[in-house]
C-alpha cells in the first residue's frame, strides 16, 4: 500500500495537533475519575435531593467497587461511544469536500492506505484513551473505596476496557465506511450511533450476546463486575467483532475506491 507510512504519520499529527487529543482522553479521564465518587456517594447524593425519610422507603444496596468497574463500562458504552463515532464519521467525508483527499491521493498514495491509515490511528488513539481511563478510574475506585481499589483488580479493568475497544473498533469501521460512502458527516454519525443503538438491543438477546458482537458490552462489563462468564462468551463477541471490523473496513476501501473525488 503505497504512502502507508507518511499517511500514518499525517493522521498521528491531525489528532496530536486538533480538537481531538483533548477531547476524547478529557471525557474519559472525568468518566473515570467522577464514576467512583458518584457510585461510592449515590446513597448521600439521594438524601441530600429526597430527604433521608423518602430514601429509607427506597431499598438501595450499599455500593461497592464492583459498582464502580461497572459504572465505567457503561460510561463507556453509553457517552464515550457518541464521541468516537463524531471522530470517525467525519474523518474522510470532511476531506473529500474540502479537497483534502484529492491532494494526498497524487502524491501518490493508495485508496486503500488513505482509509486504512484513518482506521488504524483512530483505533490505536481511541485504546490508548480508553486504557489511560481505565488506569484512573482503577486508581479512583481504590481512594474512595479505601485502598486496593476496594478490590476491583487492575488488570480485569483493563481486559474489560479492552473488550470494549473491540467494539469502538466496529463503530469506527462502520462509522468510516458510512463516512466513505456519503458526504454529509451527520448522514456518517447517524450511521455509526444507529448500528450501536442495534448491537445494544440484539446484546440483550442471550444466543445474540453469545456469538456475536453484540454480547461486547454485557462481556465486557461482566468482566470488570467479576460476574461469573464462561469463556466462549468473550472470545466469541471479541473474534466476531474483530471479524467485523476487518470486513467493514474491507467495505470501506471498495467504495472508497469508487467513489468520484472533487
Amino acid at each position: 500500500m503505497n504512502a502507508m507510512i507518511p499517511l500514518l504519520a499525517l493522521r498521528t499529527q491531525e489528532v496530536v495537533r486538533t480538537w481531538r487529543v483533548w477531547v476524547l482522553p478529557g471525557v474519559l479521564v472525568f468518566l473515570a475519575a467522577t464514576g467512583p465518587v458518584i457510585t461510592r456517594f449515590t446513597k448521600e447524593i439521594l438524601a441530600g435531593a429526597l430527604g433521608g425519610g423518602e430514601l429509607g422507603a427506597i431499598p438501595i444496596p450499599d455500593p461497592t467497587a464492583a459498582d464502580a468497574a461497572g459504572r465505567w463500562i457503561t460510561d463507556l458504552s453509553q457517552l464515550a461511544v457518541f464521541v468516537v463515532v463524531v471522530m470517525a464519521a467525519g474523518a474522510i467525508s470532511s476531506e473529500v469536500r474540502s479537497g483534502v483527499a484529492s491532494l494526498l491521493l497524487v502524491k501518490p498514495a493508495s485508496r486503500v492506505a488513505y482509509v486504512v491509515s484513518h482506521a488504524v490511528v483512530l483505533m490505536l488513539f481511541v485504546a490508548v484513551a480508553a486504557f489511560l481511563g481505565a488506569t484512573v478510574s482503577w486508581a479512583v475506585t481504590g481512594l474512595v473505596f479505601e485502598g486496593a481499589a476496594g478490590g476491583v483488580e487492575l488488570v480485569a479493568l483493563l481486559g474489560a476496557t479492552g473488550v470494549w475497544v473491540v467494539l469502538a473498533a466496529v463503530l469506527i469501521a462502520i462509522s468510516l465506511l458510512a463516512s466513505a460512502a456519503f458526504d454529509a458527516m451527520a448522514a456518517a454519525a447517524g450511521i455509526g450511533i444507529g448500528a450501536f443503538f442495534l448491537l445494544s438491543l440484539a446484546g440483550m438477546a442471550p444466543h445474540l450476546a453469545e456469538f456475536t458482537p453484540a454480547g461486547l458490552i454485557p462481556a465486557a462489563s461482566a468482566i470488570a463486575t467479576g460476574a461469573s462468564l464462561n469463556a466462549a462468551a468473550i472470545w466469541w463477541p471479541v473474534a466476531t467483532g474483530l471479524v467485523l471490523a476487518a470486513l467493514l473496513l474491507a467495505t470501506a476501501v471498495l467504495i472508497f475506491q469508487r467513489k468520484e473525488l472533487r
